[in-house]
């Protein structure tokens, strides 16, 4: 699998990334070929743990095929490929990383969505109520994080709750609002990337719907006083 994940300011010297060009489009099950070198002044012992180098051209090549797993996150969005690189002695071998977009083939489908709370599930149950698991309890002007996933024909669940597609509704905004990721912030002010917020405004029950193309999903919420 890539190793995806985002660095701070990368250092002035670093290992070059001559293949995947920055920005470019790599689809899943395409194989794809590494060619990685070191700038001058740079010696390493390995890169990505041990790929091949290439002594006439200088560089580390070896070739990879995109898996399904590598578009978990938001596939449509740029991702961070890292390249590790094994110093030798006092010669560095610096990392480095190259934002790329993994996209899906155009033969994948969604099958079905789910909307689910991140945080954990109280029931009447909890509250010596009548039994329901599926209820999820707030207080009035307490916040809930919501996550929203696709399973795919490939078979992979994949978060896809930053998908522009994706729109989400209360049908009672006297009990529960929502915010799309990037809207709503948190109790210290902080906006709340990555999840959905759903904000308790009143006591009452209301359910929020989640829609994502041709599929619908949805939670529904008691809020007590």
């Amino acid at each position: 699998m890539i190793l995806v994940a985002v660095f701070g300011v990368a250092p002035a010297m670093a290992l070059v990334v001559e293949s995947p060009k920055e920005g470019q489009v790599l689809v899943v099950g395409e194989t794809i070929e590494w060619k990685i070198r070191p700038e001058p002044g740079e010696v390493c012992k390995s890169v990505n743990h041990g790929a091949p180098f290439n002594s006439k051209t200088g560089m580390y090549e070896w070739t990879y095929t995109i898996q399904p797993d590598d578009a978990l996150g938001q596939e449509l969005g740029k991702q961070s490929i890292i390249i590790d690189g094994e110093s030798v002695g006092k010669a560095r071998c610096r990392s480095t990383r190259v934002p790329i977009i993994i996209a899906l083939p155009s033969t994948t489908t969604v099958m079905k969505i789910h909307a689910d709370f991140t945080g954990e599930k109280t029931s009447f149950a909890d509250i010596a109520r009548k039994p329901n698991d599926d209820l999820v309890l707030l207080g009035v002007f307490s916040d809930e994080e919501l996550s929203i996933s696709a399973t795919y024909s490939d078979g992979v669940t994949r978060n896809i709750v930053e998908d522009p597609n994706v729109t989400y509704k209360s049908l009672n905004e006297k009990v529960a609002i929502v915010f799309p990721p990037g809207q709503g912030k948190d109790e210290y002010g902080n906006v709340v990337k990555g999840k959905a917020l759903v904000r308790a405004t009143g006591p009452g029950k209301t359910d929020i719907i989640v829609r994502y193309g041709e599929f619908t999903d949805r939670v529904t919420l008691y809020i007590l006083a």
